[in-house]
């Protein structure tokens, strides 16, 4: 890295060392550097030691209520749930302004909130008494007519970090509270409360009340103190300790580079030669990368990283978003610093996802210029061996690291780690050793992955050992340490730039307690999923990482012979290895287990890659046995990668050929096909096993002059080949597929015009679906009928009532529509809250769950859907049918004249339908067709075709049936639907309301771009023109809508990934808001399902509360109570 790049062909690896020209230079000139080497040193390390426990700025916050002149509701949603304390006290005489019924004094969440009794502090009356209730646990009670009659009476309720305590003040018999649990004189109720259990602290989004505004306010008071420990900047001595200790550090690396130049030869180029010729598999690497770029797939955590991004200016810190009660990602995640500040510049994609594609460029600059030249003469000189390091490069490359989370940095700074230590052990300076600790420690330092850093410096701490030994009495020890030491610690500056460390003590705490945290032993865990049919075990996952582990393995086998290749570097090699096995060992120790972390190997794996490229290529590898034997192994990992599907996260699955099953050519699966042309190679190999005792040596080493010889090839390099360029077609035929829809190569093309956008100009939504409900027609001759006898048709449904539909809808995941074909789509639980059980709550489903609600215009009391009016929109449904069967063939209805902006005839159902899914899949269930018609001069209506739904759906919960107007016959005017129940059985019916044509509008129109929107971390990435909620001074803004992913993605992961539980934002909105699912759809793709959108609306309706900020001085070591991390 930092001059020539030496190489050899040793047995030991090592270069050799040039030799002092000329007298060395004498002691004494040397006296002061190191000096310097050791005082900057020593206070580079003492400074990073000592700047977390300094002093910051925090911005504080406080919740006072009531506001402004009267007395009403207000939201604070706490993003930490609870307060760091909070004082309560009100009048017992206010409960005489409720009625004589009761009511809500005061309450922290709206009574309605869901969960709300568990979670929040409610004081309240009702006709006879005055209750405070505090998690679902009645913590006082009195009458209360005495107490409202009372002037002087007061509830006073107080929680803090120890616990709580409550009580009746100025109330006769009234106790005077104790510690632990005291309710006081029980003799009128409960009068007084201690509890020593911080865990007892109500959650607060806001202050509600039913008291009426002009209420009096005297002696009725909420105060809080908002937890706003991670909002802080770093006081003035903290930041003059940080730059001076950064000059430190650097001073004494610079004086550790002048007691390197002590041997005598000098300063050599900083790029070795060849640095900037361009080779083949140069621009191979560039345009894949390129396209890649452009129209690549996204990866499992883009939209997670993004919205954190884009948060934190607002919220002060890298709040966590999406779960830890609002804690930081500290001490790992400053990527995400990175993230913000690129956020700034611009939200689209292109420009967001410009480092992955510069770090891949880098990432096999460094494989290319300093790796392999290292590994030895035949490995530098071997085309296998190049091509072998570029493709598996690119094949671990593409799947993991073309998004925004840290893998990619992490691949490449374990690879610059590896470079610097081999510079140090070439040249036996301690300079390149301090540059590959400081890479190593900023590597770390982005996620846990980083361990693999680690890993590469101590891969060669041996070497570096004996140097040090070697310089001990020429430089002495400390002043070849101390500067070593302040560049590990350096990385501390960032980490505690403006963090204390008290409070990142309590966010990890926090992390653990909340999980999920898998121990070192369920390390083989990661493997499972690996290879589960998921989007965690997809055939692109599988291949690059198990392709590594079988040139592991060829490697270490080819080492520990007797006799090794010539030509080959055996030390730089086997400390590639050490890294890789060391990286398995430290990644064992990361408390998640998820596929995505095997990113990091990217680089080191190239370099593996090339030595087994070399070693097994014929040039080296004579036996035609053994080249046979290792060909079917490669085969034989490619087949169990075919074995998964061909699918990527989220929307990078649009238009992908066999996203969603293993590929597959007439019907046979490829995986097999590769499996049989495997066990045939693998044969040969055995054949060549026993015949070569019993033909020359040339024909066991070059095959013969037969056709087999022919065939002789590396088979590391041209399938790995193969398998890239399998993905990167795949891809093109996506965009391709996805031409008149959305795709990344048609979304990223937009971006680069001004449009950023993304998939917000895709997603087509019914605004108000009430007003594409179709017109009953006045055909043959009769008046046009009322909404209701038209959904009923001509006489009695057979078999169909307006409450023909159960009360409560839900999934049965037994009978989920193919979930296998799914799952390679979306990320299976295994991405997402794996530790936390698989739930469908009411806050996913948006009124889609069914129940019941206003009697509607013929007689039902079916909660409807999607907003729809039960006024005018009526509803009948086969439910509870004697015979368990029925028909209904409504009434015409009038089409609208074609409309670009109306391409659907939809219709909202319940039940089993049979339809086809976005697979083109038949599924069995109720008959719902659309039949079209032409009507005639004379008013008589001709049939002109027939249309069988699209459903994507889940069953039985309400869902939106589609008939694409474009395959509809050019000439109908009318439509009537045709519904036929024959299933005969209980579980098995339909319910319908009438067919609608709504003008759409995208949803970039509909969410707009200023609206507060709660968007769901998997497509996240994707709307980047869409607001999310904001964070600041620790409470979360109140969202207006909702962005969900496909439904089982919703199920399985926002819905346990983001839950109260976790303390996440559905803790939050579900808490406060009610949401209502609009009808959505992907232009042109109308089989697929995108994912959701919601529009919220609040159960109690309050302005965002004015809060009283500040800033006070903490300490490192300030922790005001701890933090919540356990469930309600």
């Amino acid at each position: 890295m930092t001059s020539e790049t030496p190489t050899s062909d040793a047995p030991d690896g090592s270069a050799p060392v040039e030799q002092d020209s000329g007298s060395a230079p004498r002691t004494r000139d040397y006296r002061t550097v190191k000096i310097v080497a050791v005082v900057t040193g020593l206070l580079g390390f003492l400074m990073a030691l000592v700047t977390p426990l300094l002093p910051v700025d925090q911005t504080t916050a406080e919740l006072n209520w009531p506001q402004g002149n009267g007395v009403g509701n207000v939201a604070a949603p706490l993003v930490s749930y609870v307060p760091i304390d909070m004082d309560v006290s009100v009048p017992c005489a206010l409960a005489a302004e409720l009625p004589a019924a009761g009511g809500l004094l005061l309450s922290t969440i709206p009574e309605d909130g869901q969960d709300a009794r568990a979670r929040a502090l409610m004081v309240r009356a009702s006709q006879d008494q005055l209750t405070v209730t505090d998690r679902d646990v009645v913590i006082l009670t009195t009458d209360r007519a005495p107490a409202q009659a009372n002037p002087d009476c007061r509830i006073v309720f107080h929680a803090d970090g120890t616990g709580v305590n409550a009580r009746f003040e100025n109330l006769p018999g009234a106790g005077s509270g104790a510690t632990g649990v005291d309710r006081g004189d029980q003799s009128g109720g409960l009068q007084t409360f201690a509890a020593a259990d911080q865990e007892m602290r109500p959650q607060i989004v806001g202050v509600y009340t039913d008291l009426p505004e002009t209420a009096p306010r005297d002696g009725l008071s909420l105060h809080a103190t908002i937890d706003t420990r991670y909002v802080s900047t770093p006081s003035s001595l903290k930041l003059a300790v940080i730059v001076l200790g950064i000059i430190m550090t650097i001073l004494s690396l610079i004086a550790l580079g002048l007691l390197d130049h002590r041997d005598g030869r000098g300063h050599k180029r900083f790029l070795p030669s060849g640095w900037w010729t361009i080779r083949g598999p140069d621009v191979a690497v560039f345009l894949i990368l390129a396209f890649w770029w452009f129209a690549g797939a996204n990866t499992s955590d883009d939209g997670y990283n993004f919205t954190v991004g884009r948060i934190t200016g607002d919220a002060g810190y890298a709040d966590n978003y999406f779960r830890y009660f609002g804690v930081p990602q500290d001490p790992f995640g400053w990527h995400f610093q990175v993230i913000a500040a690129m956020s700034h510049v611009s939200l689209a994609a292109p420009w967001m996802r410009l480092p992955a594609f510069l770090l891949g460029l880098l990432g096999w600059w460094l494989i290319s210029r300093e790796v392999i030249p290292r590994l030895g003469r035949a490995v530098r000189n071997s085309t296998p061996a190049v091509w072998s390091a570029a493709f598996v490069f690119l094949a671990i490359w593409l799947p993991y690291n073309n998004g925004l989370r840290p893998e990619p940095a992490e691949a490449v700074g374990a690879l610059l780690t590896w470079c610097c230590v081999e510079r140090a052990i070439a040249t036996r300076r301690m300079l390149p050793y301090a540059v590959a600790v400081v890479a190593a420690a900023f590597t770390l330092a982005l996620a846990p992955g980083g361990l693999m850093a680690v890993a590469a410096l101590l891969a060669g701490v041996r070497p570096v050992v004996k140097t040090l030994v070697t310089r001990r009495k020429r430089d002495g020890l400390l002043p070849m340490l101390a500067p070593v030491l302040a560049a590990g610690t350096a990385v501390l500056y960032q980490i505690f730039y403006d963090q204390p460390l008290a409070a990142l003590v309590v966010g990890n705490k926090v992390a653990t307690d909340v999980g999920p945290t898998l121990e070192w032993w369920q390390e083989p865990v990661r493997y499972y999923y690996l290879i589960l049919p998921t989007a965690d075990g997809t055939l692109a996952r599988r291949f690059g990482v198990l392709l590594m582990i079988l040139c592991l393995v060829v490697v270490l086998l080819r080492l520990l012979r007797r006799e090794h290749p010539n030509g080959v570097a055996r030390a730089p090699i086997w400390r590639l290895i050490a890294v890789t096995l060391g990286t398995m060992f430290f990644i064992a120790f990361t408390p998640t287990k998820w596929t995505h972390h095997f990113g990091v190997y990217a680089g080191i794996a190239a370099g593996l890659a090339a030595a087994a490229g070399a070693m097994m290529a014929p040039a080296i590898l004579r036996s035609r046995r053994n080249r046979t034997f290792f060909a079917a192994a490669v085969l034989a990992v490619t087949a169990i990668s075919f074995t998964g599907t061909n699918g990527w996260w989220f929307v990078g699955s649009f238009g992908i050929p066999w996203w969603d099953r293993p590929p597959s050519i007439a019907g046979i699966k490829v995986g097999w096909m590769i499996l049989v042309v495997a066990v045939i190679t693998a044969l040969v190999g055995l054949w060549f096993h026993f015949r070569d005792d019993y033909v020359d040596a040339e024909t066991r080493t070059r095959g013969g002059s037969g056709w087999p010889s022919k065939l002789k090839f590396s088979p590391l390099p041209v399938i790995s080949g193969l398998v890239v360029i399998f993905m990167v077609m795949s891809f093109a035929k996506g965009a391709y597929e996805q031409r008149d829809s959305w795709s990344w190569l048609k979304s990223n093309a937009r971006a680069m015009t001004g449009n950023e956008c993304a998939l917000a100009n895709d997603v087509l939504v019914e605004p108000d679906p009430n007003t594409g409900l179709l017109t009953p027609a006045a055909v043959n001759g009769r008046p046009a009928p009322t909404i209701s006898a038209a959904l009923a048709g001509e006489g009695p449904p057979d078999g169909f009532t307006p409450n023909g539909v159960p009360d409560r809808l839900s999934v049965d995941s037994t009978e989920e529509q193919d979930t296998a074909t799914t799952s390679a789509q979306n990320t299976a639980q295994t991405g997402a809250g794996a530790d936390e059980s698989t739930q469908t709550s009411e806050s996913a489903q948006g009124g889609t769950e069914g129940g019941q609600g206003a009697r509607g215009v013929n007689g039902s009391t079916v909660g409807l859907p999607f907003g729809l009016n039960p006024a005018n929109t009526p509803v009948l449904g086969s439910y509870g049918s004697p015979s368990g069967t029925g028909s209904l063939t409504t009434d015409w209805y009038q089409l609208p004249e074609r409309n670009a902006d109306a391409p659907l005839l939809t219709m909202s159902v319940a039940g089993s339908v049979q339809a086809v899914d976005g697979l083109g899949v038949q599924h069995s269930g109720q008959q719902v067709r659309a039949q079209f018609g032409r009507t005639g001069a004379d008013g008589r209506v001709t049939p002109v075709g027939v249309m069988s739904p699209i459903d994507i759906g889940e069953v039985p919960i309400w869902r939106n049936l589609r008939y694409p107007l474009a395959d509809a016959p050019p000439n109908a005017d009318v439509v009537r639907i045709e519904v036929r129940d024959t299933a005969g059985a209980p579980s098995e019916w339909v319910a319908i309301t009438p067919p609608r044509v709504t003008e759409m509008r995208t949803l970039n129109d509909v969410v707009g771009t200023t609206d507060p929107v709660f968007i769901d971390w998997l497509p996240g990435f994707v709307f980047p023109c869409q607001q999310p909620m904001a964070v600041r001074n620790g409470v979360l803004e109140v969202p207006q809508w909702r962005i969900m992913p496909d439904a089982e993605a919703t199920r399985k992961n926002s819905q346990t990934w983001m839950s109260g539980k976790a303390g996440g934002p559905l803790g939050i909105t579900e808490a406060m808001l009610t949401p209502t699912l609009l009808p959505t759809y992907l232009r042109n793709n109308w089989g697929r399902d995108w994912g959701g959108l919601q529009r919220f609306t609040e159960i109690d309706p309050a302005p965002p509360a004015e809060l009283d900020t500040g800033t006070a001085r903490r300490s490192g070591l300030y922790n005001p109570a701890p933090m919540r991390s356990s469930g309600y």
